[in-house]
């Protein structure tokens, strides 16, 4: 049970101490007012102290968000220009790649036409070499029929020359019966004589010795007009000796010219070689242009799209940076205004309510700069995609660069061979004209030789009629001898008949038979040398006219060469032509290949400075990235000083 104490019951004095502990608790109470009222002012100047510090923080953490949000926007002015430039660097890529393309068009065209014409001029070359092989070979014939045919003609000068040897011995033999006819003739005078001493008994000697002097008279007659004859065969003989050294020599001379022909068209040969060589090589450097020409194309047009994705690739960065600038104006307005909050909330009377409007400003800013920094984040993947793309133009370029460098080389192989085969098809076109001159003047030569030939088997067929009318002569010749000899045998006869008057006469008779056998067997000498000489007449004439056959065989000959050579010259003309147009087109080549490596590295340059660029306008994305984050904190730190304040 609790015990308690006990209290006094004095009612009086109990009165009097309730009074004054009445007055007692006023005071105190009093005195607790004031306390309590001076702790609430504590806690008011506390509270108002404290959110003058929030205030001043706000106001600080607003100015740090404005400075922040004007870098960001710096930043981002720096990064369109960047992105500007960019942008006309790829244009201006796409405008290289594209002229570089039209550049490489026309040398893959010219490439194409010269391959053509490689090819073309290959075929006739090779054509032009064999014709040049088989013209060779039919001059190489043509010199063996014409010197067979010289050699035939020297050794019909031969055959001609015992003509005359044949000739001088019918006329010693002339000049034999001619001595006898002057023997018989004074034989004929003794008989004539012995006939007027026999008086009576002589009259018939008489009559043969008139008769032996007649034939004598003819036989010497007969014998002059031979040696006549004679000495005609020998004048033609020496004609046609000169006229066929002549012939044979102007064929020697001709032989000798047609080995100089020979000789060139072997050169020609041997040169037009060098320049199958050369068109071959210009053909492989063709192919190789060709086939560089349709890689560079692939190179400019992976270029181009690249440039083409860097320009779209830049666009969309611009348009990301215009809407972050649009957000950033977004930004720099709400910071103003969050900054005159935090201005106004140091002065508030109603700091909840400020605080509330700051926090949903805050929260405004934050959604801004979330939204600022997702363009961000978006416009450093752009970057990083065209610093890709600069990487990737740059090898491109580069291998363009060395396959330019290739093509280069094949356009100046293409364009020396091209001017060699030039310079030597006009060359061989200035020997071969001068062959076919040549070869003109060999037909001339020969034509020449032909018709001297054959005027001198015409000459050696007159020397044959020459030797009929001879033989003719002999027959008489002959007859006067047989005459003779009867009239001798007459004459015998009648000496017998006389007797011892005949004795003289039957001497002379005797003679005259002798002399007119003599005569016959002279006769006869002459008839074997004439037929001798009718056979090697006809021998001389027979191998001149196969000469003379021979050589205009040889022209028809020397005029299939003269075709052939035109022929020849065509292909040469031909030839040369397609080397001008491939050494015209390997030059326009060289001059739309200065101008493709003018765009390649316009192109390099361009893609340098956007990869350089790139690595700037990464810098200030990142940068502004780090800004974003920043401004992302420094609304985060406002977002939770407004909500501190909210709880005061």
């Amino acid at each position: 049970m609790e015990k308690k104490l006990a209290k006094p019951s004095n009612s009086g004095m109990e009165k009097g101490i309730s009074q004054g502990s009445i007055s007692i608790t006023d005071e105190m109470e009093k005195k607790r007012e004031l306390a309590r009222k001076h702790a609430q002012d504590k806690v008011k100047a506390r509270t108002l102290a404290k959110q003058q510090q929030l205030a001043e923080r706000i106001a600080v953490a607003t100015e740090q968000l404005a400075s922040g949000i004007e870098e960001a926007s710096s930043a981002a002015e720096e990064l369109g220009a960047t992105m500007a430039q960019i942008a006309r660097g790829a244009n201006e890529a796409s405008s290289a790649a594209e002229e570089s393309r039209a550049a490489i068009n026309q040398i893959d065209k010219a490439s194409v036409v010269a391959e053509k014409n490689a090819k073309e001029s290959l075929e006739r070359v090779n054509i032009a070499k064999e014709l040049i092989e088989n013209t060779s070979n039919d001059i190489e014939m043509m010199i063996k029929g014409i010197k067979e045919s010289a050699e035939t003609n020297l050794e019909s000068v031969k055959l001609v020359g015992e003509l005359e040897n044949q000739s001088n011995e019918i006329g010693e033999i002339v000049q034999a019966v001619v001595r006898i006819a002057d023997q018989t003739n004074l034989l004929a005078l003794n008989a004539a004589i012995e006939a007027a001493r026999a008086g009576e008994h002589g009259k018939g000697f008489a009559v043969v010795a008139d008769e032996v002097r007649n034939l004598a008279e003819i036989s010497e007659k007969s014998a002059r007009n031979i040696t006549e004859l004679v000495n005609e065969i020998q004048n033609n003989v020496k004609i046609v000796v000169a006229d066929i050294q002549n012939a044979g020599k102007a064929a020697n001379e001709e032989v000798e010219k047609a080995k100089k022909t020979t000789a060139d068209l072997v050169k020609i040969n041997e040169e037009i070689i060098t320049v199958r060589d050369g068109v071959a090589e210009i053909s492989q450097n063709a192919v190789d242009a060709n086939k560089g020409a349709g890689e560079f194309l692939v190179l400019a047009e992976q270029v181009a799209v690249a440039a083409d994705q860097q320009s779209s690739a830049a666009e969309e960065v611009e348009k990301s940076i215009q809407m972050q600038n649009r957000a950033f104006n977004e930004l720099n307005a709400g910071a103003a205004d969050l900054a005159q909050m935090a201005e106004d909330l140091k002065v508030s009377t109603d700091a909840q309510k400020s605080s509330e409007s700051l926090a949903a400003a805050a929260e405004e800013l934050s959604a801004n700069v979330e939204e600022a920094n997702s363009t961000a984040n978006e416009i450093l993947k752009a970057m990083q995609q065209i610093a890709s793309g600069a990487q990737a133009q740059a090898e491109l370029t580069d291998n363009a660069a060395k396959l330019a460098e290739r093509l280069a080389v094949a356009a100046k192989q293409m364009s020396e061979r091209a001017k060699f085969s030039a310079d030597k098809i006009e060359e061989l076109q200035n020997l071969l004209e001068a062959n076919k001159i040549a070869v003109d003047n060999l037909i001339a030569g020969i034509s020449a030789s032909a018709e001297s030939s054959m005027v001198s088997a015409k000459n050696i067929k007159n020397l044959e009629e020459t030797t009929r009318r001879i033989d003719k002569i002999v027959d008489a010749i002959v007859n006067v001898s047989i005459q003779t000899n009867m009239l001798a045998v007459n004459g015998s006869i009648e000496a017998a008949r006389a007797g011892e008057f005949g004795r003289g006469f039957s001497v002379v008779a005797g003679d005259i038979r002798a002399l007119a056998n003599e005569s016959a067997e002279n006769t006869d000498k002459i008839k074997d040398l004439v037929r001798g000489i009718q056979n090697q007449i006809q021998r001389v004439a027979a191998d001149i006219d196969l000469s003379s056959k021979t050589s205009l065989a040889e022209v028809e000959k020397a005029r299939k060469t003269t075709h052939n050579l035109n022929v020849i010259e065509e292909s040469m003309i031909r030839i040369l032509e397609g080397a001008r147009e491939i050494l015209k087109g390997s030059e326009e080549s060289l001059v739309a290949l200065e101008q493709a490596k003018k765009g390649v590295d316009q192109i390099a340059t361009a893609a340098q400075e956007a990869s350089s660029g790139a690595e700037q306008a990464a810098a200030a994305a990142n940068q502004q990235a780090k800004g974003m984050q920043e401004l992302a904190e420094a609304i985060e730190e406002i977002s939770g000083l407004a909500d501190e304040l909210q709880n005061m």
